[in-house]
């Protein structure tokens, strides 16, 4: 039946092509005339294959080429269709794919061992002369306030002062003179406002070169600073979310909590690793392919699928040994504990999302470049016969018919 049909196509075109041809000769100067085949009207399917079976054999039309049938719009058509479709996954795209997962799952399992690392070489770059300057340009700023429940390893955490999605209120605190935060007694929210002998400020640009110089210096540190956005949960109404908050930074061991080093540094090293051996693959393997290594719309597409699956099994990976953590530290002492936060990949859970909205928006696409409906080409058809010159030649048509009758 495909055959039959794709003779069928091929056929029709090369009869049209003849029909132009005839009457273009019928219009020239020296008008020709033309003997074309004539077939029976209101043939089935089986008479006009047996018809044009007839016509292919007679001229010799043994080739079916049913791009020559095609209009340069619809070529243009095709053309863009073509390449917003999928290119199907290969054997050497799985092997990849888990290749990316097993090095991504390697980091994620010596993640500590990575972050001890990424600690000893801060230490070693916060003696440096330089962020030794930057630790005393940014002393005795209010967000450094130790009074009365402000204090500990986990201060940073207390206040707004070394959140960095707070950074116009705090400069606001640095440029006012006043540290605001909140403290909890005996399970109660009090909010304190404290006026010292703080560093003077003179205005917000010297507030904001002084806060960035402290925050550097503290990043560098082992605690660190906190997670953008954990002050906030701290600073809730809910003490049971502030817990969870303070014990996440602080961790069991100083150093070993939920901080922005943890959640940056080693996590975005293997998210660099792993996007490095999907493009690495997909650019490798359009130069084999093409000779050149520019990636066509389907091998982009492709590689965001790669990528994204890639980071999906890192993220997955990095989310059991958060949960196996937490188990671990629940079977020594009783609970839960947040601190297991800091094995979880949030660049790779981040990426994940992202790639897959655009894996939906590209399907999406391609979808919109589908073959139109037979309604589509219905209408198509019929919009010839809604043109004013035909509709004029039908009017016509009719009053002549009713004068005779």
């Amino acid at each position: 039946m495909t055959d039959s049909f794709e003779r069928n196509l091929d056929t029709q075109a090369r009869r049209f092509a003849d029909i132009d041809k005839a009457i273009d000769a019928a219009l020239a100067e020296d008008p020709e005339t033309s003997e074309l085949p004539v077939s029976a009207d209101r043939q089935t399917y089986a008479q006009l294959t047996q018809f044009n079976d007839g016509l292919r054999e007679q001229n010799n039309w043994s080739e079916v080429d049913l791009d020559a049938a095609l209009t340069p719009t619809h070529r243009d058509d095709l053309a863009a269709w073509r390449q917003r479709q999928r290119w199907p996954w290969s054997t050497t795209d799985l092997a990849m794919v888990g290749v990316a997962g097993l090095v991504g799952a390697l980091c994620v399992w010596f993640d500590s061992t990575t972050d001890r690392a990424v600690r000893k070489q801060f230490d070693a770059l916060s003696k440096t002369d330089l962020v030794r300057t930057w630790e005393k340009a940014g002393k005795r700023l209010p967000i450094d306030h130790m009074g009365k429940g402000f204090g500990g390893r986990a201060h940073r955490i207390k206040s707004g002062g070394h959140d960095i999605l707070r950074l116009v209120t705090t400069m606001r605190q640095i440029v006012d003179g006043e540290f605001r935060g909140v403290r909890w007694e005996f399970g109660e929210r009090i909010p304190i406002v404290e006026v010292g002998q703080f560093a003077d400020v003179d205005d917000w640009m010297d507030a904001a070169i002084a806060l960035i110089q402290h925050l550097v210096a503290d990043f560098l540190t082992p605690m660190s600073l906190p997670v953008p956005g954990m002050s906030w949960l701290y600073e809730s109404d809910n003490e049971a979310i502030k817990d969870f908050a303070l014990h996440a930074y602080s961790g069991l061991r100083q150093g070993e909590g939920w901080n922005l080093r943890q959640a940056t540094v080693g996590p975005g090293l293997t998210s660099v690793i792993t996007e490095l051996i999907i493009r690495t693959h997909v650019h490798a393997d359009a130069h084999r392919r093409t000779g050149t290594a520019v990636l066509s719309d389907q091998d982009q597409r492709k590689q965001t699928e790669l990528r994204l699956a890639a980071h999906s099994l890192v993220g997955a990976a990095s989310l059991g040994k958060a949960a196996a953590a937490a188990l671990s530290i629940r079977s020594e002492r009783g609970v839960l504990h947040p601190a297991a936060l800091r094995h979880i990949q949030i660049p790779a859970l981040i990426l994940s999302g992202k790639l897959a909205v655009t894996v939906v928006t590209d399907a999406r696409a391609a979808r919109s470049l589908s073959a139109p409906s037979w309604d589509d080409l219905l209408i198509g058809t019929a919009q010839v016969w809604q043109l004013d010159l035909p509709a004029s030649l039908e009017r016509a048509a009719l009053n002549n018919v009713s004068k005779e009758s």
